[in-house]
């Protein structure tokens, strides 16, 4: 699972990065805004609770844990924000949860589709009709 999981890690970073070029303080502003909107918070939260007390083992929880740290001081360092970090590293857990115990949510996948597309999910996702597997390369 390790395997998979730096697969994931992998495509999200590099698309991350893409995503975060020539971002400034006003569109961090925009993006925290937009992601705490009704309707993409709700639409977070939900597919949160589908999975929330899942667990795993503790070497992939580990792995998972370092991830997200290291997407967050990544972020921070790139932007200078604390919120934009936190959401992201929280988005990389929830699809890794999702990935890891091999579950299939649409909006999930949309989620992670908008990373590879280099844009920072927020408000309406980009849709694809790929399951979560298909689009890790």
């Amino acid at each position: 699972m390790i395997e998979k999981l730096r697969k994931l890690e992998a495509a999200f970073n590099t698309s991350l990065k893409a995503a975060l070029n020539d971002i400034d303080p006003e569109k961090v502003d925009e993006i925290l805004d937009n992601r705490d909107s009704s309707v993409f918070s709700d639409a977070w939260m939900n597919a949160y609770h589908a999975v929330e007390g899942k667990t795993s083992d503790e070497e992939t929880e580990d792995a998972v844990t370092h991830i997200r740290k290291e997407i967050f001081i990544s972020i921070f360092k790139a932007t200078g924000s604390s919120e934009l970090p936190a959401y992201i590293s929280d988005d990389f857990g929830l699809i890794s949860s999702y990935f890891i115990h091999n579950i299939e949510s649409s909006w999930v996948t949309n989620l992670f589709f908008t990373y590879l597309n280099h844009h920072i999910p927020q408000g309406d996702l980009m849709n694809t009709e790929k399951t979560m597997k298909e689009l890790i390369p």
